[in-house]
């Protein structure tokens, strides 16, 4: 047997070192499994949206409103639009820490996203939120709203 010397184990080291730090770039992704806005807030009122519901129910949002979609699973091209005008969002990631979700900080895997849309609403319209799962089968999922 082959003695190994000190430069092949130093290397070893070093990568496995950055191997430990690096994600597990061999893990499969979760797909794309629901996608579903859960608030809606202006300056007027803030609304829990119950799941399968087609409208807002409690106020007339009008004004700066932002609304919150859910995301579980991961997607590769999230589209937030306003009565077919497109929409820039900001998304947090949600990581599985254990049996907890919440704000990933470095720890856990990352299972999905909270995206928060600003929308400017004058008047009633649809807000339609869909994405693509990055796994196969690669399904689009879509939420609707009608914001009253």
């Amino acid at each position: 047997m082959k003695k190994a010397n000190a430069w092949s184990l130093a290397l070893i080291a070093s990568i496995s070192l950055w191997l430990g730090a690096a994600p597990a770039w061999g893990a499969t992704a979760p797909p794309l499994s629901e996608v579903r806005v859960f608030k809606v807030e202006s300056a007027g009122c803030s609304e829990t949206i119950p799941e399968r519901a087609e409208s807002t129910q409690m106020c007339t949002h009008r004004g700066l409103t932002k609304v919150s979609v859910m995301e579980v699973g991961l997607g590769k091209s999230p589209m937030g639009r306003f009565n077919g005008a497109e929409l820039n969002g900001q998304r947090t990631p949600v990581c599985q820490v254990g049996n907890i979700s919440q704000a990933c900080s470095g720890a856990g895997t990352v299972m999905g996203y909270i995206y928060v849309f600003d929308v400017n609403v004058q008047d009633s319209g649809w807000f339609d939120y869909s994405n693509t799962s990055i796994t196969g089968p690669q399904n689009t999922l879509q939420t609707l709203l009608n914001i009253r």
